[in-house]
Formats: C-alpha cells, sequence, structure tokens
C-alpha cells in the first residue's frame, strides 16, 4: 500500500517507467522495522511492575511503643489479559502494657487478587477475592469471592480511569464468634493521574452492599500522594478508609458496638519494579 501511490503517481508524471530493482523495493519495508519494533516493546510485556511500600517508628523511654506497616502492589499484563495482586500489614504495640492486657493497639492484614479478561479495548470481565483480618475490629476472617464486568475510560502516561461492578459472595466472622454471610454487589473504581513529573494522586475504592439487608454494607478506600524521589524509590502520603456498617459488638462495653469507621494515616518509603 505505501508502494502503490508512488507508482500511480509516477505512471501518471511519465509515459513509461523503469520497473525498480528488487532491493529498492525492499527498502520502504525496511525502513518500517524499527516502528514495529518500538511499538512492540510499548505494549504490555507480560512482566510484574508495581511498588512495595514500608514505614516504621519506635519509641523508648516513657513509652516503649513501636510501630511497622508494609504495602504492596503488583500488576502483570498481557494483550488481553490482566493480573493484579495487593497487600497490607499493619502493626502497633505497646510493649507496657501489663498481664491481662494486649499489647496490641493495631494489627491488621489484607490480600486480594484479581484477574481482568478484555473482551475488547474498553470493556473487561473480571475475578476477584479479598481476606481481611483486623485486632482491633474483632474482625476474626472477613473474604470475598465474585466476579463482574469493568470498563477503562483510559490508560495513559497522564490518566488511569476504570469503573467496576458485579456480584461478591460475603463472609464475615467475628471475635465474639458470631457469623454473617450474604450476596453483595460489588462496585469499584480507580482513579491514578500525573500531576507533575515527579507527583502522582492515586484514589481506589470499593463497596459490597447486600442483597439481602440493607444494613449490611462494608467498603474500603485508598487515597494516597506518591513522589519519586530517584529513579526506583518514592515516598507516599496515604489515607486508608475502611467502612463497616454492621460492626462487631465492643467487647469492653456491651452491647455498644464499635466504631463503623477505621482510618489510617501512612507516611512510607517505597520502591518500584
Amino acid at each position: 500500500m505505501i508502494l502503490l501511490p508512488m507508482v500511480l503517481g509516477s505512471a501518471l508524471a511519465a509515459p513509461i517507467a523503469p520497473a525498480p530493482a528488487a532491493d529498492q523495493a525492499l527498502t520502504p519495508l525496511s525502513a518500517l522495522a524499527p516502528a514495529l519494533l518500538q511499538e512492540a516493546e510499548e505494549g504490555p510485556d507480560g512482566t510484574w511492575h508495581g511498588n512495595v511500600n514500608v514505614g516504621l517508628s519506635k519509641s523508648e523511654g516513657n513509652a516503649d511503643v513501636e510501630s511497622y506497616s508494609l504495602d504492596a502492589r503488583a500488576v502483570r499484563e498481557f494483550e488481553q489479559n490482566r493480573y493484579t495482586l495487593e497487600a497490607l500489614w499493619l502493626l502497633s504495640r505497646d510493649n507496657e502494657r501489663g498481664a491481662g492486657e494486649s499489647a496490641f493497639l493495631q494489627r491488621r492484614a489484607l490480600g486480594s487478587v484479581k484477574y481482568d479478561q478484555f473482551l475488547d479495548e474498553k470493556l473487561y470481565a473480571l475475578v476477584t477475592g479479598l481476606a481481611e483480618t483486623n485486632f482491633r475490629a474483632a474482625v476474626d476472617l472477613r473474604w470475598t469471592l465474585g466476579a463482574g464486568l469493568g470498563y477503562q475510560f483510559r490508560d495513559d502516561d497522564n490518566w488511569r480511569i476504570n469503573t467496576e461492578f458485579g456480584l461478591s459472595y460475603f463472609n464475615e466472622e467475628f471475635d465474639n464468634g458470631d457469623e454473617f454471610e450474604y450476596v453483595s454487589a460489588r462496585f469499584a473504581w480507580d482513579v491514578w493521574t500525573r500531576i507533575s513529573k515527579n507527583l502522582v494522586f492515586g484514589h481506589f475504592g470499593e463497596v459490597f452492599p447486600s442483597l439481602d439487608d440493607k444494613d449490611d454494607f462494608y467498603g474500603r478506600a485508598t487515597t494516597y500522594f506518591e513522589s519519586q524521589l530517584t529513579e526506583s524509590m518514592i515516598a507516599r502520603f496515604s489515607w486508608l478508609l475502611t467502612f463497616d456498617n454492621t460492626p462487631a459488638e465492643d467487647p469492653d462495653n456491651p452491647p455498644a458496638r464499635l466504631q463503623r469507621a477505621d482510618n489510617v494515616y501512612l507516611l512510607t518509603v517505597g520502591w518500584t519494579f
């Protein structure tokens, strides 16, 4: 197709044009090779990429308190499918607490996995799962497993925006022995934008409203600003919100309930890969 306009133009300009040599005919094709190679390199390559962020503090003297945090995200993307893994671990303890008191001020862990299968350039089907434990919220284990559809509005160097919806099986087990299970809807969103060369903003959230009881509602969201310090080192300020509309009974003040919302603010240093 590249040679056709050239041949037609020559035919109109001169009565007879000599046939091009074989090596001359191959020249335009060889000129395309670098562009094709560059396009292939810019596409999904199937390698894992993401970040790992850590934070810690230690107090000694009048207070003997230690706190640790770790969060990580890894994505592996191909032409038609994508894998996403997330992990969160928070630990804070007061080593001066006496016998009979728990030393843990906070002990939380969360892991999630998601698989996306693209149906076209924007629309994809997904399977997702989550497991979580939260000592202070008396959550022994909370887990979900579901499927749905997602739509990717933008995915470029300046913006990444997508939304997801579907159905999930939701199960909660509390430290006092209570257990709740139900089918819920799942709505999720993910927004990322580049503010400047070295600063980005991100926000992710998902909610699980029960289809059996309108009072059963769980959601979580993460909002962060991330600064690029070096080629592979980052600093991040994050706000983590977890909301359970039907929390467990307060073991220290029954029949009162624990707080519905848990907020965590983190300042961490991390590495990208």
